[in-house]
C-alpha cells in the first residue's frame, strides 16, 4: 500500500508539473546539450540530474549523457559510458597511475574515440527537437576530490574536437562538486585530492593554458593530434559545494547543486519566449563572464545558490485521499439513525413479515372450527360435568381430537421446522436491502447486526434476542395455561350455561366451543411460538455469522482508514513549518465541499454508485490494497481534477494561511504580508554554495533569477524588491508555474585562493607530497604546480 500511496501522489505531483510544462514552451533548451560526468562519485549525480532534466525540460529526450567511470555506472537510452583505469590501484599514486594508465592503453583511446563519434552521431540524430544546432553547449561534472579527474583535460578536449567536426561552436563549461562533510576516515587525503585538481584548475584556466596531443584515433588507427590554442579550458566554472557561504552545510545541499546545475543549463540556454518583456532580465552568458572577470588577470570562478518554495502536492493529494476516504465513511453512517421499525422491516421482521411466515409454515387456524364440527358427540352434559376437562376430552373423544390436531397440525409443522432453512432468504434480504442499497451500505448493516451496540443505537441482533426471550416466555406461559385448562373441573369453565330444563345438550354444545376455542386454540398458539422461535433462531445463527464476516470486511475499511491518515500525517513530520501549515484543515474543508458539490451534481447516494465504490463488499474481498486502489484512483479522477486544486501558487498559500481565522479569530495575513514572508524565504535559501574568505575576495558579482509567472503579482513584488538596492541584476524566467516559484543566485569573481576549502586543504595537500603521495603527471608538473 506505500507503494500506491507514493505512486499517487507522485503523480499527482507530476501531473501538476507537466500541465505546467505543456504551457511553458521556455522550458526547452534551444540548443544541443551533452554532459559528462567524469569519475565514479558523480554517479548520483548523473542519476538525478537526468531525472531533474525529464521532469522539467521539453526536450529532454535530446539531451545526451556520458559518464567515464571506474566501477560502475546507470543504463539510458540517451546515455553513453566507458570504463577508466585505475580501480584498485594504490592510494599513493592512483591519481597519477589512472593519466599514466590511459596514455599506456591504446584499446581504451580507441573506444574511447568510437563513443565519442557515436555521441557526435546521436546529437545530429536528436537535432530536430532543438530549435538550432549551430552551436552545441558540454556540460562536465566533476567531483573534486575524484582522482578520475586528472584525465579532465583529455576527455575534455578530444569529446570538443570531435564535436566540432560537425558543429560550428562547441562552448564548455564545468561544474565542480565539492564535498566538505567529514562523515568518513579519509577527509585529509579527499581535501589533498581536491587541492591536487584546484591546481590543475588554475593552469586549465589561465589564460595561456594550451594542449596538444595526438589523442584522436582515425578508423585505420592513425592519430591526429588534438589542440587547444591558448585560451581557459573551460567557458566558465562553476564551483558548488555542500557548505553554504554562510559555513552552513544541509542535509540536502547535494541534491540542490544538482537543481543548479539543471537550472543553470536552462537559464544559459534556454528558448526564448514570443512575449518577451524588457524588464524580465533575461540571463546573457557573456554578460555574466564579463560581470565576474572584471578587471582580474587571475582565473576567476562562479558558484550559485538555489531556493524554491513549493505547493507540497505530496502531501496534497495524500491529505485529500484520507479526508475524501472520511467522506465516504461519514455517507456510510449517514443513515443509520433510521427508525426502529423501518430497520426491522428491511430485515424482514416487521409483524407483517412474521405474519407471512405464519401463513406459510402454519396450517389455517379455520382448521380447529372445522375439528369441532366433523367431531360430534352424543353424550350428555350431565355425564362430564364433574370431569376434568382432560377426561372429559378422552371420555367424550377417546383421543380422536389429538389425533386429529397431530395429524392436521403438528405433524405439518414439524415437517416445515425441519425442513426450514431461510439462510439464503435472510442473506439475500440483508444484501438486497441494507448492504446493497444505495441508502444504508455496509456501515448499516454493521452497525444494525452488531450485538454490543449502545442503548441508542438499532441492534436487529439484540431484538432478536429479545424476542426469542419473550416468545420462550410467552410459549411456557401457553404451556403452563393448558395444563390448568385440562385440570379445571368442567362445570368451572368459564363457558357460558342455562340451568333451564332440557338444556343439557345446549350446555354441552357449549362447553365444547369453549373447549376447542380455549385447548386447542391455546395449543395452536404454542405451535406458532415454535414456529416464531424457530425463524427467530436461524435470523440469530444468520445474521451472528454475516456480522462476523461483514466485521472482518469493516477492520479492513479501518485498517484503510487508519492507513490514510497515517501516511497523511507523515507526510506533514518533515513539512515546512511557514509553506505547509493549515494542510489538513484547508483540504477538509476542500474535500468537503467538492464531495457537496458531487451529492448536488450525482445524488446524495453518489458514493454507493458502480462508478464510485459501487458494492463495496465485494471491493473489499480483494483485500485492504484493492480498497485503497479505488480511494485513490476516485481522487486522481474526481477530486484532484476540481478547480480547488489547480488554483495559483499564491491564491492557494494565502488561503490556507488563513483558514484557520475562523475558528481562532487570528489576524488576517494580508497578500503584501505573505510576499515578504515567501521573498525573505527564498533570499535566505539561496546562500550561495562556496565558502569565500570576504575580506580576500576583491571582486564580487551576483546576478538573481526567479523562475515563475513574470505577470503574477507575488513576482512583480519580488523583482522590486531586487532592483530596489540596484547592486546586481535581477530578472525572471518567465513560467506559467501553478505549483511553486523557483530562484537561482549566481555569484563569481573569487579566485581559488579565496576559499576556505582551498585554505584549510593546503595543509594538508602539502604534507601528503612531502610524504612521497603523486597527485600530478609529469606532464603537468612542468607547468609549475607546487
Amino acid at each position: 500500500m506505500r507503494e500506491l500511496l507514493q505512486k499517487y501522489a507522485n503523480t499527482y505531483a507530476n501531473q501538476l508539473e507537466k500541465m505546467t510544462l505543456e504551457e511553458n514552451e521556455q522550458r526547452s533548451v534551444n540548443h544541443p546539450i551533452v554532459f559528462l560526468f567524469l569519475g565514479d562519485d558523480v554517479k548520483d549525480a548523473l542519476q538525478s540530474v537526468m531525472t531533474i532534466n525529464e521532469q522539467k525540460w521539453h526536450n529532454s529526450s535530446g539531451v545526451l549523457y556520458f559518464h567515464a567511470h571506474q566501477t560502475d555506472t546507470i543504463t539510458g537510452d540517451n546515455l553513453l559510458s566507458i570504463q577508466i583505469p585505475g580501480h584498485g590501484l594504490d592510494r599513493k599514486y592512483k591519481r597519477k597511475g589512472i593519466y599514466d594508465a590511459f596514455y599506456r592503453d591504446e584499446n581504451l583511446l580507441i573506444e574511447l574515440n568510437k563513443t565519442f563519434r557515436k555521441l557526435s552521431s546521436m546529437v545530429a540524430e536528436y537535432g530536430k527537437v532543438y530549435s538550432s544546432l549551430q552551436k552545441v553547449n558540454v556540460c562536465v561534472v566533476t567531483a573534486i576530490d575524484d582522482p578520475a579527474n586528472i584525465l579532465i583535460q583529455e576527455f575534455t578536449l578530444l569529446l570538443k574536437s570531435i564535436l566540432q567536426e560537425s558543429f560550428r561552436l562547441v562552448e564548455v563549461d564545468l561544474y565542480g562538486l565539492i564535498k566538505e562533510k567529514q562523515d568518513g576516515d579519509n577527509f585529509a587525503l579527499s581535501a589533498s585530492l581536491g587541492i591536487s585538481f584546484f591546481n590543475e584548475l588554475d593552469c586549465y584556466q589561465a589564460d595561456a593554458y594550451s594542449f596538444e596531443k595526438d589523442i584522436q584515433l582515425t578508423e585505420d588507427h592513425l592519430r591526429l593530434p588534438v589542440s587547444h590554442p591558448p585560451s581557459p579550458l573551460f567557458d566558465l566554472v562553476y564551483l558548488l559545494s555542500d557548505k553554504n557561504e554562510d559555513g552552513l552545510i544541509s542535509s540536502d545541499a547535494g541534491m540542490q547543486n544538482y537543481e543548479i546545475i539543471s537550472n543553470l543549463n536552462l537559464l544559459k540556454n534556454r528558448k526564448m519566449i514570443t512575449d518577451y518583456h524588457e524588464k524580465m532580465d533575461s540571463y546573457n552568458h557573456q554578460d555574466f563572464k564579463r560581470g565576474i572577470r572584471g578587471n582580474s588577470a587571475e582565473p576567476v570562478y562562479a558558484s550559485a545558490g538555489f531556493a524554491k518554495v513549493n505547493r507540497p502536492n505530496k502531501a496534497i493529494a495524500l491529505q485529500a485521499a484520507s479526508h475524501f476516504f472520511n467522506e465516504m465513511l461519514a455517507s456510510l453512517k449517514a443513515s443509520s439513525t433510521e427508525p426502529f421499525e423501518k430497520v426491522l422491516s428491511l430485515f424482514g421482521l416487521s409483524e407483517a413479515s412474521f405474519q407471512k411466515y405464519f401463513h406459510t409454515y402454519l396450517p389455517s387456524a379455520e382448521k380447529l372450527a372445522d375439528m369441532n364440527s366433523l367431531m360430534a358427540v352424543s353424550h350428555s352434559y350431565q355425564t362430564v360435568k364433574r370431569m376434568s376437562v382432560k377426561e372429559a376430552e378422552e371420555y367424550l373423544y377417546e383421543g380422536g381430537t389429538e389425533a386429529f390436531f397431530a395429524v392436521n397440525f403438528e405433524e405439518p409443522v414439524h415437517d416445515y421446522l425441519q425442513s426450514l432453512n431461510l439462510k439464503e432468504h435472510i442473506e439475500h434480504s440483508l444484501a438486497d436491502n441494507v448492504i446493497n442499497h444505495e441508502k444504508y451500505g455496509l456501515y448499516c448493516a454493521y452497525l444494525w447486526t452488531a450485538p454490543d451496540s449502545s442503548p441508542s443505537e438499532v441492534s436487529v441482533i439484540n431484538e432478536i434476542q429479545k424476542r426469542l426471550r419473550s416468545t420462550k416466555n410467552d410459549r411456557l406461559t401457553a404451556e403452563a395455561e393448558l395444563e390448568q385448562l385440562y385440570q379445571q373441573m368442567v362445570d368451572s369453565c368459564d363457558f357460558k350455561k342455562s340451568f333451564l330444563p332440557f338444556a343439557d345438550k345446549k350446555n354441552l354444545n357449549s362447553f365444547l366451543d369453549y373447549f376447542f376455542d380455549a385447548v386447542y386454540g391455546t395449543k395452536y398458539e404454542i405451535l406458532k411460538l415454535k414456529v416464531k422461535q424457530a425463524i427467530l433462531t436461524q435470523y440469530l445463527e444468520v445474521l451472528e455469522a454475516r456480522h462476523l464476516y461483514i466485521r472482518k470486511k469493516m477492520a479492513i475499511i479501518d485498517e484503510v482508514q487508519s492507513y490514510l491518515k497515517q501516511a497523511a500525517l507523515e507526510s506533514l513530520y518533515d513539512a515546512d513549518d511557514y509553506l505547509d501549515q493549515n494542510i489538513a484543515e484547508y483540504y477538509a474543508d476542500i474535500i468537503s465541499a467538492i464531495t457537496a458539490k458531487l451529492k448536488e451534481k450525482r445524488g446524495p447516494n453518489f458514493l454507493m454508485d458502480e462508478r464510485f465504490f459501487g458494492n463495496r463488499l465485494s471491493l473489499l474481498e480483494n483485500g485492504a490494497a484493492a480498497l485503497v486502489e479505488r480511494v485513490l484512483l476516485l481522487c486522481n479522477r474526481d477530486v484532484l481534477t476540481q478547480d480547488e486544486f489547480h488554483r495559483s501558487f499564491e491564491d492557494e498559500l494565502l488561503e490556507r494561511a488563513n483558514v484557520m481565522t475562523r475558528y481562532d479569530n487570528r489576524d488576517v495575513l494580508s497578500k503584501e504580508d505573505l510576499f515578504k514572508q515567501l521573498h525573505a524565504r527564498l533570499q535566505e535559501n539561496s546562500a550561495i554554495h562556496i565558502e569565500v574568505y570576504n575580506y580576500t575576495q576583491k571582486h564580487r558579482y551576483e546576478e538573481r533569477y526567479f523562475f515563475g509567472d513574470f505577470y503574477s503579482k507575488f513576482m512583480k513584488f519580488a523583482l522590486e524588491k531586487e532592483q530596489e538596492t540596484r547592486q546586481f541584476k535581477a530578472g525572471c524566467a518567465h513560467e506559467k508555474k501553478s505549483s511553486g516559484i523557483e530562484k537561482l543566485a549566481l555569484m563569481g569573481g573569487f579566485q581559488l585562493k579565496d576559499l576556505m576549502y582551498y585554505r584549510n586543504g593546503q595543509r594538508y595537500y602539502k604534507a601528503y607530497c612531502e610524504n612521497g603521495y603523486q597527485f600530478h603527471s609529469e606532464s603537468v608538473k612542468t607547468n609549475s604546480i607546487s
